[in-house]
């Protein structure tokens, strides 16, 4: 089982302004978001989800790696969404030397829900989804995204 999982938007018809979509969005956010994130630490067994959201002018993580966390779902509002590799031949403890220069194998859409396990999820010491930010061309509108990471207490 791979340590990523997208899940294009079921629902959504209109992808094109995100305005219209961010206006959806901080309606829904006060009665809406806190029913969604109790189930979904309920579902994953957190006490708690934090919540960012980003407006990025320039990819964050550029390089392949990672996450120290549990689980992270992401979700990008406007602009080229996360990259991902899915390929077993790449030690994520190595991804500096194996994978510096390794093409993504996939890349979320605008909307899309990808979940990533972290190096911290229960017996993934050694793994992890393998991602990186994507490059926000110049001159473009900023990549907007939304980032749930599941919180326990350790």
């Amino acid at each position: 089982m791979s340590d990523a999982l997208c899940i294009p938007p079921s629902r959504l018809r209109d992808h094109g302004r995100f305005a219209a979509a961010a206006a959806r969005t901080r309606r829904r956010l006060p009665g809406g978001a806190r029913p969604r994130s109790a189930l979904h630490a309920s579902r994953i067994g957190c006490q708690a989800i934090g919540l960012r959201i980003e407006r990025l002018e320039r990819a964050m993580c550029p390089r392949w790696h990672v996450d120290r966390t549990g689980i992270r779902l992401l979700c990008t509002w406007r602009g080229p969404g996360t990259e991902w590799l899915d390929d077993p031949r790449i030690d994520p403890r190595g991804l500096l030397g194996s994978a510096a220069d390794a093409p993504a194998t996939g890349q979320a859409r605008p909307f899309d829900i990808l979940l990533l396990k972290g190096s911290a999820w229960q017996g993934n010491a050694a793994g992890g989804a393998i991602h990186r930010s994507p490059q926000v061309a110049p001159g473009s509108d900023p990549r907007i995204l939304v980032a749930l990471d599941a919180l326990w207490d350790d």
